[in-house]
């Protein structure tokens, strides 16, 4: 029972570390290669956990050669088109200004209501409001509405707003958020200023956030009853 556990450690943390070198790609995002990859990972890793016979270098080896050859790959990839394209499928055109390209459908073995569908999921009613339709090499489907189908943007509508930006977690169940401060260029220094002047310390912090207009929200934690 502790050898199992232990292996299933090990594979885990050894998988992990693989996934984060791999990158953040969602599965729905994966490219032909990527999968492939993310399959092979997956059987190899189950291994040395469901069989005890058979060695753990026997899924360490193949998993870091596997990472390796996958690594290369996007590296070549990223540097020569013609390469990435041997690897993966070009986007295709399934609608342009309004009608569908049958050639293109039969290509990709998407059916009409396949294509209907996913317009429907990003809320164009009717494929003559479609000027591109593009199934990208992802396997993504981009949608770009024509212009009079469009929502109007504030300029358009001469509007003038001021950018509020995003929110950014400073302080996160009494921890601090290095990469946030490091990138806002901030210091805790100024924060504890205003932690102090409200009467609590960092640990009494469930979260504190600040957007680009400088706007601090402070959620004290609940006590426990």
């Amino acid at each position: 029972m502790v050898t199992i556990l232990c292996r299933t450690f090990i594979i885990y943390i050894l998988l992990a570390g693989t996934m984060r070198i791999l990158g953040k790609r969602q599965l729905g995002e994966l490219e032909v290669s990527e999968l492939i990859t993310t399959i092979l990972l997956s059987e190899i890793a189950t291994m040395p956990i469901a069989n005890q016979d058979i060695p753990i270098s026997h899924a360490i080896i193949p998993l870091i050669t596997i990472v390796m050859f996958e690594v290369t790959l996007s590296f070549i990839s990223s540097r020569s088109p013609i390469f990435k394209n041997l690897l993966s499928s070009p986007p295709s055109t399934l609608v342009y200004n309004g009608k569908i390209n049958q050639q293109e459908l039969r290509k990709n073995r998407i059916s009409p209501e396949e294509l209907i569908s996913e317009l429907r999921i990003n809320n164009i009613t009717n494929i003559s409001y479609v000027q591109y339709a593009i199934l990208e090499q992802n396997g993504m489907l981009s949608i770009i509405p024509k212009i009079q189908f469009q929502q109007p943007t504030l300029e358009q509508l001469d509007i003038e707003e001021k950018e509020e930006g995003i929110i950014h977690i400073i302080i996160s169940q009494g921890s601090w958020n290095e990469y946030n401060l490091k990138l806002l260029n901030k210091s805790k220094h100024e924060f504890q200023k205003l932690l102090k002047k409200k009467k609590v310390t960092v640990k009494d912090v469930f979260l504190m956030t600040i957007d680009d207009n400088e706007n601090i929200e402070l959620v004290i934690k609940e006590k426990s009853k």
